[in-house]
């Protein structure tokens, strides 16, 4: 029993020595905006976008990643399936916030989305409606 508990003591003090970047990262928040000032979004867009005539519409995607210092991160946008963009960032801290955006015009409706892709791998996608 005392040997059972002595090794279990020396695994945890293990595991509390191994690099936790990995088991931490997060998205604390991820949204599609109509603008970033001072990096915060101005507002949060719901999931269907109306077209609006007579101009271009730009939508912003913000992300406030955390504990992904030395990753890699990707915005992927893609239109019904297809890939129209894909926007790395370079983490250079523990807290850090980034944001692409897309020009959406008359005849680009459809479903909208943007992956999140962490050295390769999806790890969240966020979408929305451009409707006609």
């Amino acid at each position: 029993m005392l040997r059972t508990i002595i090794k279990l003591m020396v695994l945890s003090g293990v595991l509390l020595t191994l690099p936790m970047t990995s088991w931490a990262a997060s998205i604390a928040r991820a949204q599609f905006t109509n603008d970033v000032i001072e990096r915060e979004p101005i507002d949060k867009l719901g999931s269907t976008i109306q077209v609006q005539y007579g101009g271009i519409q730009k939508v912003y995607f913000y992300t406030d990643l955390r504990d992904m210092s030395g990753d890699q991160v990707v915005h992927r946008w893609t239109l019904d399936g297809d890939i129209m963009a894909e926007i790395p960032f370079n983490i250079g801290g523990d807290r850090w916030r980034v944001w692409s955006s897309k020009r959406l015009l008359p005849g680009f409706d459809g479903t909208w989305a943007v992956d999140i892709v962490q050295n390769g791998d999806v790890i969240e996608s966020h979408s929305f409606e451009y409707v006609d």
